[in-house]
């Protein structure tokens, strides 16, 4: 590890204040996911020199990634975090993962700036704007840094590839689990956090044109856009419900408003009368649908996200696979250079099925020994 990179990550952070999502502090994540890459790379590399010569070896090939994601702490990024984590020590990484409070563009730029004046040989970035941060990324591209964009990938792929799952899939997904629970003739309220928020109103247009396809007897309510404000989420879809005595069903794009809308099914006393469906799998989420509070979750794989990006960058900055290549492993034909992920359905039917384990995300880096 460069020593002189880790004093200016230490000043550069302790002078912005800025902490890693775990919840620890940065030398612990570096330093765990770098001793542990050199490990694997010191018994990787056979006999032959002493032990000295070995660990230089190690550290000339280290590749230092930097990562920065939009809401650092919540249980989606924290499981994209381990995965990232996971693929720093299987392939010689120093990761360093940060992110903001809450999801905001204004206070994620300090975030980015503190990480990029630390000299990253790559960025692994959740835009937190999937328009604003076109011309940023063209910039750090022509520049010479590789950035590989998940979660919320940009409209225009200007990174070497984004990852994320398919938002309008997954609306779809759900739309079509309501007319399996309902029958046609529902009437449904979505939720969305803004009306910029690219990501989950891709989620919010699949479940309205895919509830229209199937069911034209529906009615769906104008969208509601609670930020990732549960209290709000939880007023707007009160009054919705008072509004719409008769409603079947919600859609709640991100799990941040679904907690709010949770509450304001239970304080009408019409749980289980009004259906809810909902975006990832927190712990909360998953106990809460075991309790009968949610009716189907549409989990995501960030592990695998965080996995292939920190990966990927790694290949990309030591030469071992190109631009190109890494486009053309990209699964959206609208869109090239994006690659969507599996989601899946969670019910109160599969929820413990072993194969779904790896869809339910943790709360605490810790809990995986990080």
């Amino acid at each position: 590890m460069k020593k002189t990179r880790l004093m200016l990550l230490a000043v550069m952070f302790a002078a912005l204040g800025l902490t890693a999502c775990s919840g620890g502090t940065e030398s612990t994540e570096t330093t765990a996911a770098a001793s542990s890459a050199e490990e694997v790379s010191t018994e990787e590399s056979g006999g032959g020199g002493s032990e000295a010569a070995q660990a230089e070896g190690v550290e000339e090939d280290r590749v230092y990634i930097g990562a920065v994601a939009a809401e650092a702490g919540i249980p989606y990024f924290t499981t994209m975090q381990w995965g990232a984590l996971d693929a720093a020590k299987d392939y010689n990484v120093e990761l360093y993962w940060t992110g903001p409070a809450e999801w905001d563009f204004s206070k994620q730029q300090s975030f980015i700036d503190g990480v990029i004046q630390t000299n990253p040989d790559a960025l692994l970035l959740v835009p937190t704007d999937s328009d604003a941060y076109i011309s940023y990324v063209e910039t750090w591209m022509a520049e010479g840094l590789p950035v590989i964009c998940c979660d919320a990938v940009l409209r225009e792929p200007v990174d070497l590839i984004g990852y994320n799952s398919n938002p309008y899939e997954g609306g779809a997904t759900a739309a079509k689990i309501f007319l399996e629970m309902n029958g046609p003739g529902g009437i449904y309220q979505p939720v969305s956090t803004n009306p910029g928020a690219y990501g989950a109103n891709l989620r919010i247009n699949g479940f309205i044109d895919t509830m229209k396809e199937l069911d034209p007897t529906c009615e769906i309510l104008e969208v509601l856009y609670p930020t990732n404000d549960a209290n709000k989420a939880a007023e707007l879809v009160s009054n919705s419900i008072v509004g719409n005595p008769d409603m079947t069903g919600i859609f709640v794009a991100t799990s941040a408003p679904a907690s709010g809308a949770a509450s304001a099914v239970i304080e009408a006393g019409k749980q289980g009368e009004i259906k809810i469906a909902a975006f990832d799998a927190d712990p909360q989420q998953v106990q809460d649908l075991k309790a009968g509070i949610y009716d189907v979750l549409i989990a995501q794989d960030p592990y695998q996200m965080g996995y292939d990006a920190v990966m990927n960058l790694a290949k990309y900055v030591r030469g071992e696979i190109t631009a190109e290549e890494l486009k053309a492993t990209g699964n959206d034909e609208e869109q090239p250079g994006v690659r969507h992920y599996e989601t899946k359905a969670l019910t109160r039917d599969n929820i413990d099925d072993p194969e779904n384990a790896k869809f339910q995300y943790i709360a605490e880096i810790s809990q995986v020994g990080y």
